[in-house]
Formats: C-alpha cells, sequence, structure tokens
C-alpha cells in the first residue's frame, strides 16, 4: 500500500491522497467499462470457489478423526486475503449478545437482620449522630464545628468480641449486636481531652460506654483535621506575609497564600501527649495538582505553637532558611535575610512555570510506543460473575468471608471460611509507619504513623486503573468531622481474574492443569501524598495472599546545590539521590502491620516453627532417634534436615536468610496421614528495623522490629498501636511490646501479627509518579488436606490413548458491556 494512504479494518475506507470525486468522461471509457466488468465476474467466481473451498474445509476440520475422542487442533497454512472491496454488511447477521452483567450486592433492610462484622451504612451513621447529640455527648451535628465544640471525628464498626461472636457464628447463640466505635474531639468541656464511645446496639437500645477515664487520652494528642488546619493555616500565611519579599526574591516570584506557594504540616507534632508543636515546610504549587508540592519542598520551614482549642494564644516560631536557623519570628529571618549575614538562594526566572511539565502525569506524545495506539488485553466474564455478594459477605468457589474497612485502621476480612471451615477469623490492616532521614530541616524528624491521618477514609476507585471495568463495586462509608456529615463511595472493589499462568501443570503421558484464577477483594486510598492499595487474594488451593502496595507522590526533601555538607558529589548524598532539578529523594520505609487471627479446625491452636537445617548425618538422626552411626547409604557426611519447635510462650520473630524457619499454626487435629493439620504463614518483604530502640518512634511502633509477632488472643489487645501514638511518641498507647508478655500459648486460640513493607530509597523512576511497590503474605494450606485440594474444579486433561478428555466450561461469545471510562463524571 502506498505510502501517503491508509487502510480502515473497521470501515473498509481507504483515506489518502485521492483526486476529487467528479464526472470525468474519457475516450476510454467504454475500455474502463468492459474492464471493469470482467474483474466483476472475475471476482464472482473467485467468491464462488472460496465458498465450496471453505466449507469442505469446514467439514472435515469438525469431524472427529477416526475413532479418536480427541479433536486435534492444527495450525492452517497462511492463507493471504486481498480486499478489493468495501464489504457491505449482511442484513440478516447474527449479533453477538451483551455478556451478563455483574451481580449486584443485595442487602438487609434492618440493621438488626445484618452480621456482626458488616460495615456500618451511611443511615446508621446518622442515627449515631444525632443519638450522641440527644445524649449531650457533642454540641454540634451538622456543619463545620470549631475546636471549642465537642464533635465526632470519626465513626467505625467497633468489632464484636470473639467469644461472642463464635457462640453465634458456630453455636446458633444470640447475635451479639452490632456497635460503633465514635471517637469525640471534646473541646467544650472544662478540661479538652479525646474520647472514644462504644455505641450500639444498631436496630435496638442504644447505650453509649466511655471506653476511657475523663482526661486520659489528652486533648494535644488528637489527629489532625482540618478544623485543626484552618488555624495552623492562619498562622502561617501571617508569617508568610511578613516573609513575603523574602519569598518573592528567592522562589521566582511565588507567595502564599494564592501566589503558588503553599504549606505542609508535618509529623509529629512533639512527642509529649501535652505539647502541640506543629512543623511545616513551603513548597512550589503547580496547576492542578493538589500534592504536587510534596515534589517541589523548599528551602523555607517553621513551626506553629497550637495546643489547646483557643486560636488566638497560637503563634510561629524557629525558621529555618537554607538550613540556617532557628530564627525566632519571621520578622528575625528577614532581618537576618536583608542584612547579609544569611547565604542566600533563588530559583531561575520561570522555574515556577517549568512545573507543570515536569509535576503533571500527562503523557507524552512526542514519541509514543509502537502499537501503544491499540487497545490492551482485558478480561471479562464471559457468563457473569461466579461470586455473589449480600451486604459484605461474599461467596465464591468454596470460600466465604465478610469484607470490612475502619475509617481509622483500614481494610480487613472477617469469618474465612474454604470448604466450610474458618481459616482465618481476622485479617485486618491496622498500621502504617513511616520514617524519614534527609539532611535538611523539612525532613530531618519526620515520621508518620498513617492510621492517625484516617487510613480508611475511603474514595471511589478508578475503574480501569485500580480494578477491571468487569469489577462489582461495594460500598463503604466514614464519618467527615470537618463537615459532620457520612461520606460513601464506591471503594471496594471485587472481581475475579485470570492469573495467565498453572495453578498447577503436568506434561508427560498426558497434558494437564489448572489455570490460576483467583478472586480479588482490592482497596484503594489516597492517604496525603501517597496512594496505597491493598488486596485480599482467595486461591482455588485455598491460599489466601494479602498485598500492601504504595504509589503516589513521594514526600521528597529540598536538594541544596552548594550545602557545604553535601560533600564531594553532586547527586547522591547520605540519605539519597537527587532526583530533580531541586528535588531530593529522601530515604524512609513503608511498614504495615497486620492483625491475623488464624483459627485451624477451631481455636486451640499451636504455632510450630519448622527450622531449616543443615549439618552432618549422625546429628540430623540424632534429633529423631538415638543414633551411633551413620547408615553407610550416606555416601556423604553432610546432609540437609529439619528441626521442629512448637512456641511456647509469646514471642516476636524475626526472618533470617541464614537460619530460614517455617512458621505454620497448627491443629492437633490430622489428616489422613497423622500429619497436624495447618497453615504456613510466607512473608514476602524486604522490611527490616534498623533504628535503635532509643529512636522516638520505636515504642509506638515497636511492631516494626519483628515480622511476625504470636500472641493469645486477647479481646482489650484489639490493634497493633495506639490511635493516637504518633502525637505522643513518648508516652505510646499500643505498643506491641505490651502484648508480649510470656502467657503460656500451647494448644490455644493465638493471633499472630504479621509485619511486612519495604525500604524506600527514590530513584528518578520515582518522579513525578512512584512505581506502585509492593510486599505481601501468604497463608498456605500446610498438611490441612490428604491431598492437593482442587480436584474439584474444571480443569484441562488430556491422554495420549484419548481415554480421558475433560476441559473446564467453554464460554460463549458475548460482547463486554460498555462501561463509561470517566472518573469525575455524573
Amino acid at each position: 500500500m502506498a505510502s501517503n494512504g491508509t487502510y480502515s479494518l473497521e470501515t473498509g475506507d481507504h483515506t489518502g491522497n485521492q483526486e476529487p470525486r467528479g464526472d470525468r468522461r474519457s475516450a476510454g471509457s467504454v475500455s474502463t467499462f468492459k474492464s471493469t466488468l470482467c474483474h466483476q465476474i472475475s471476482g464472482v467466481i473467485i467468491f464462488a470457489i472460496g465458498l465450496v473451498t471453505g466449507i469442505i474445509i469446514g467439514i472435515y476440520a469438525v469431524k472427529p478423526m477416526g475413532d479418536s475422542q480427541c479433536n486435534v487442533m492444527t495450525t492452517p497454512a497462511p492463507v493471504q486475503v486481498m480486499v478489493t472491496a468495501p464489504v457491505q454488511p449482511s442484513s440478516n447477521k447474527t449479533s453477538i449478545p451483551t455478556c451478563p452483567a455483574d451481580n449486584a450486592p443485595t442487602r438487609s433492610s434492618r440493621s438488626e437482620d445484618k452480621g456482626p462484622f458488616e460495615l456500618l451504612s451511611k443511615e446508621e451513621m446518622n442515627i449515631i449522630k444525632n443519638f450522641m447529640k440527644t445524649q449531650g455527648l457533642i454540641s454540634v451535628t451538622d456543619g463545620k464545628p470549631t475546636l471549642k465544640d465537642s464533635y465526632i471525628y470519626g465513626i467505625s464498626l467497633y468489632a464484636p468480641y470473639k467469644s461472642e461472636a463464635l457462640n453465634h457464628l458456630d453455636k446458633g447463640g444470640p447475635n451479639p449486636g452490632r456497635y460503633a466505635d465514635v471517637h469525640v474531639h471534646r473541646g467544650n468541656i472544662a478540661v479538652p481531652d479525646l474520647m472514644e464511645y462504644r455505641v450500639g446496639p444498631l436496630g435496638g437500645a442504644m447505650t453509649a460506654q466511655a471506653m476511657y477515664r475523663d482526661g486520659e487520652l489528652p486533648y494535644n494528642s488528637r489527629p489532625r483535621d482540618g478544623i485543626e488546619f484552618e488555624g495552623i493555616a492562619e498562622q502561617v500565611f501571617l508569617a508568610m506575609t511578613t516573609l513575603r519579599p523574602l519569598l518573592q526574591e528567592s522562589f521566582d516570584g511565588g507567595y502564599t497564600p494564592n501566589g503558588g506557594i503553599d504549606f505542609h504540616a508535618q509529623a509529629p507534632p512533639g512527642l509529649d501527649p501535652n505539647e502541640r508543636e506543629t512543623r511545616f515546610v513551603l513548597g512550589l504549587t503547580t496547576d492542578g495538582l493538589g500534592r504536587g508540592r510534596d515534589l517541589n519542598f523548599l528551602p523555607l520551614t517553621g513551626t506553629v505553637h497550637n495546643p489547646g482549642v483557643n486560636t488566638n494564644t497560637w503563634y510561629t516560631h524557629s525558621f529555618y532558611y537554607l538550613d540556617q536557623g532557628p530564627f525566632p519570628t519571621a520578622d528575625a529571618l528577614l532581618s537576618a535575610y536583608n542584612n547579609g549575614t544569611l547565604r542566600k538562594f533563588a530559583l531561575p526566572r520561570g522555574f515556577r512555570q517549568s512545573l507543570f511539565s515536569t509535576s503533571y502525569p500527562k503523557q507524552n506524545n512526542d514519541k509514543p510506543r509502537d502499537y501503544s495506539d491499540r487497545p490492551p488485553p482485558r478480561s471479562y466474564p464471559p457468563s457473569g460473575p461466579r461470586f455473589t455478594i449480600h451486604d459484605h459477605t461474599v461467596k465464591w468457589m468454596d470460600w466465604e468471608f465478610v469484607v470490612g474497612n475502619s475509617q481509622f485502621r483500614g481494610p480487613s476480612i472477617y469469618n474465612v471460611k474454604f470448604k466450610g471451615e474458618r481459616i482465618v477469623y481476622e485479617n485486618s490492616l491496622n498500621e502504617a509507619t513511616l520514617t524519614y532521614a534527609s539532611d535538611v530541616t523539612s525532613g530531618a524528624n519526620t515520621i508518620y504513623l498513617d492510621g492517625t491521618f484516617g487510613l480508611g477514609e475511603v474514595q471511589d476507585v478508578i475503574l480501569g486503573v485500580d480494578c477491571p471495568f468487569h469489577s462489582t463495586l461495594v460500598d463503604a462509608s466514614w464519618f467527615s468531622g470537618y463537615s459532620q456529615t457520612p461520606i460513601t463511595a464506591k471503594a471496594i472493589c471485587i472481581f475475579e481474574t485470570v492469573g495467565e499462568d498453572a495453578l498447577w501443570r503436568r506434561k508427560g503421558m498426558f497434558a494437564a492443569g489448572l489455570a490460576n484464577n483467583y478472586l480479588v477483594v482490592r482497596f484503594a486510598y489516597p492517604i496525603g501524598n501517597y496512594d496505597y492499595s491493598f488486596d485480599f487474594r482467595f486461591f482455588l488451593d485455598g491460599s489466601l495472599k494479602t498485598e500492601a502496595a504504595a504509589s503516589g507522590y513521594i514526600h521528597s526533601s529540598f536538594w541544596d546545590q552548594d550545602d557545604a555538607r553535601a560533600g564531594q558529589s553532586k547527586s547522591t548524598d547520605a540519605f539519597g539521590y537527587k532526583i530533580g532539578t531541586y528535588t531530593h529523594g529522601a530515604l524512609h520505609d513503608h511498614t504495615f502491620g497486620f492483625k491475623v487471627d488464624m483459627d485451624i479446625l477451631g481455636t486451640n491452636n499451636n504455632f510450630d516453627i519448622i527450622k531449616w537445617k543443615a549439618g552432618d548425618v549422625l546429628g540430623a538422626l540424632k534429633t529423631q532417634a538415638n543414633v551411633s552411626e551413620k547408615p553407610p547409604y550416606f555416601l556423604y557426611n553432610e546432609t540437609r534436615y529439619v528441626e521442629w519447635e512448637t512456641l511456647a510462650t509469646e514471642s516476636g520473630l524475626k526472618i533470617d536468610m541464614i537460619n530460614p524457619e517455617f512458621w505454620t499454626v497448627t491443629s492437633e487435629n490430622k489428616n489422613r496421614w497423622g500429619v497436624k493439620r495447618g497453615y504456613r504463614i510466607l512473608p514476602e518483604t524486604m522490611a527490616v528495623q534498623v533504628l535503635p530502640d532509643t529512636h522516638p518512634v520505636m515504642k509506638a511502633s515497636s511492631y516494626t522490629k519483628y515480622h511476625c509477632i504470636v500472641t493469645k488472643h486477647n479481646d482489650t489487645e484489639r490493634f497493633i498501636s495506639g490511635t493516637y501514638d504518633l502525637n505522643r511518641l513518648a508516652d505510646p498507647m499500643g505498643s506491641i511490646e505490651n502484648f508480649i508478655n510470656n502467657e503460656p500459648i500451647n494448644n490455644t486460640d493465638l493471633v499472630t501479627w504479621l509485619v511486612v513493607g519495604f525500604l524506600h530509597i527514590p530513584t528518578a523512576e520515582d518522579f513525578p509518579i512512584t512505581i506502585g511497590a509492593k510486599s505481601s503474605f501468604t497463608l498456605k494450606p500446610w498438611n490441612y488436606f490428604d491431598r492437593t485440594s482442587t480436584f474439584d474444579m474444571p480443569q484441562f486433561l488430556d491422554t495420549r490413548d484419548h481415554s480421558f478428555t475433560e476441559r473446564p466450561p467453554s464460554p460463549k461469545s458475548c460482547v463486554e458491556k460498555k462501561t463509561r471510562d470517566c472518573y469525575f463524571c455524573n
């Protein structure tokens, strides 16, 4: 085909450099007519021959070959097809039906009819809010409150006590009822404090039980919210008004507010629960980016003194410019800047206008990849979903579980059963800890416990990005303290996916296997600058994988090219790499703590450690019997072997690659072969804590020292960290060390607290958006079954003698239903 034209396979239209159409008769018209007629007759003859040939080939293609029970598929020889004219659609063409729609979740109509783990709805949160008002426990119900009010910060489900839940689920006892965990900032009492209430049961005669004593939770250890942030912003903007000449001269004419510069409030706000000192850093804003400032922090920081409820007493102090300081006031900094005693810095003119092209995640169309204009592969259920959802209870392929979400802690699953037996009572995210290091005032002391900032404050997922278009979307709700209203989002997507690999296979005298299809329950959360996604993946063999991933914007630092402490290199320092003109990728970690309460054939379990060892043969044999000589059939004196240990008391365990171990939770109930049935824990993580116990974060985040903590179940040991511990690091409430107190754990109800994550040294590839970094753990059957558990599934099987032929169900052709490909459309 000529290079100046193209052919459309969809429409048959040829476009290119064509002459205008018109009545162009010539002396050769008759000759042209004859030629055209000959071509048309030839075309009809060729078409007829092709049609008859196709019918003959089709008959032989579908006819069994001899007595064979196996249809042999052969690859036909390449056929060259020349398109001579647009193909007209046939009037009697059968249209392909649309694939069955996704199953919409069904709902219980009354609160009291819902299961004990069912999420709170928007309507129930409003009922709780009004109840709290009538009881005099809050002073506002509508509109933005002030710090001097008592208002609801957040609402989530208060998980039932396990003994009551199991009595209901397993023994037919009464439903323990559903209760709400209501967090209140009490700013209108004589000595302001925080309070948590257990409110419920929903659908019954509700009461509100205070979970702490008055004053036990200091007001200054509160999580930061939009109400406090406005007071902080007022103080920052007041100081920046004084510093406007410095800002405009140093930062390409920018200023704040509304002049291309914004600020970011950092954490922690002091170490003592009675303090409140909020450090902040300025950053350049980018049109269309709410948090683009995280990529472009500036070398100007300060602190807001903001304890209590009276914002009139708040003020700014401790200013740094290019790490020079601290200056007690903005006026003092400006005076030093003007009198020439400071080292100065100035962005190049026009630098701020360049940020959009470098920071906005828009495709660069200058050099598109070959074939990138073609749509990528995608999967969808051709016969409709193979799972059902009632409220938030999901059933799929002998799996059954309840999907949960906590505004304060994030995603969870409860009452997880496989083939009718409970495997996991609770698997819930509890905390995500990040500790930064950087040689600048904005990053040297930065610590985040993301549970403080609302890990479960959900938004709608992005179809086509977070989840495939064929996902079933499920609601989750949380309560906004700023507006005092509940917010509901399509925040959970559930879908079965094609793993595109074999769960198992074998090729020998026969060819057999089972495709690795699995069910995914996915949550996606924007938490400040980072975006987290969490998966619970259910496999056909009874394995359950939990995965955490982080993307979004990094929390950067300013790269000071002229810093005397930076050493000889102009591209690296002791804390990471230069990844932008003035951007430093500050090193940090992401460490996720999960509460995983397994119940293997009941609540009486053991934690067995299988130690993978190497040594001499005689030493190996002596672990099982009194042997004095090496048997002669051992040709070598060295061998591998295993040792078994049953953990006797509560303990914290670490992965040791030099001394590998298998961690298993087992039951005294044994399989057909006399082996204890259980599940193995497989951590897939690069997380390792190198900070000493003396670091301020370590008391509150002591869980980061371990990869698995094993404790005896206790209803009062609810979380891996305290809700307010980020703001009281010197005196945390929830250190996991408090749970490890040498209680015996043989044949009892165990809880494993699993820790995964990754160490992050940002590189140029993390700019402007971090490619998702992932970490996970898998719970895998470990002698739980008598044999591979998947042979009740349709599989692929062919034998050479054709005595066995099996296939999974074959889908009928259908067209995927159309889905609106627009996030912000109504």
